[in-house]
């Protein structure tokens, strides 16, 4: 979306959560997949939700929740597997320098086994978590068809009833119209082929 002086932008309240998640990368690499799977339900809310309405500002409320549901499980999770996690953490901040995992799978096993035991929470196979951005890309090729108005393609609990197609065509011809009688266009503009690079005329 673009900025203009008359776009209403949120104050600092409604931008403020109660605590952020500020984990390192290395410490987020390791908890991501079970924390993902732990907040799938809020994750596709605000993906959809932010999908759907393309303006971050319809989606704070959906954000916080996420943010909020994030640092639940980090607390459940430091209070359960904090040994198993940490030791996972420090391998793929040392094993490799561009932290890689691959060196860490038996830290990882460690910590899957003692996340499944004391949270019932199993790490999701790979690929689990694309089939979501697919669906996300199935359904913006959905709302792209050329309709004025459509009833809930969303997968969301709350749809967006319209969806407003500019008009570029209309809005060029009526700054031109607005033009006084006296401009004169530019008449030597070249065509975009003109422009083109041509490997036989260098």
């Amino acid at each position: 979306m673009s900025l203009t002086k008359d776009t209403h932008l949120p104050s600092d309240e409604e931008l403020t959560v109660p605590q952020e998640i500020s984990l390192s990368t290395p410490w987020l690499k390791a908890v991501a997949p079970y924390m993902a799977k732990h907040c799938e339900k809020e994750a596709n809310e605000f993906m959809l939700r932010r999908k759907e309405s393309e303006d971050p500002r319809a989606v704070l409320k959906e954000g916080a929740a996420l943010t909020a549901c994030g640092v639940n499980f980090l607390q459940s999770l430091k209070r359960s597997c904090l040994p198993q996690t940490q030791k996972l953490a420090e391998c793929v901040d040392q094993g490799s320098a561009k932290l890689y995992m691959s060196k860490c799978h038996d830290d990882q096993k460690e910590l899957d086994a003692c996340v499944e035991a004391n949270m019932n929470l199993t790490r999701p196979k790979l690929g689990y978590l694309a089939s979501f951005m697919f669906t996300i890309r199935r359904l913006q090729l959905q709302v792209r068809i050329p309709i004025i108005n459509y009833q809930c393609l969303c997968k969301s609990k709350i749809c967006i009833a319209k969806v407003k197609l500019r008009d570029y065509k209309a809005e060029a011809a009526k700054v031109l119209n607005e033009l006084p009688a006296e401009y004169h266009l530019r008449k030597d503009y070249r065509k975009y082929n003109d422009w083109r690079y041509n490997i036989t005329e260098s």
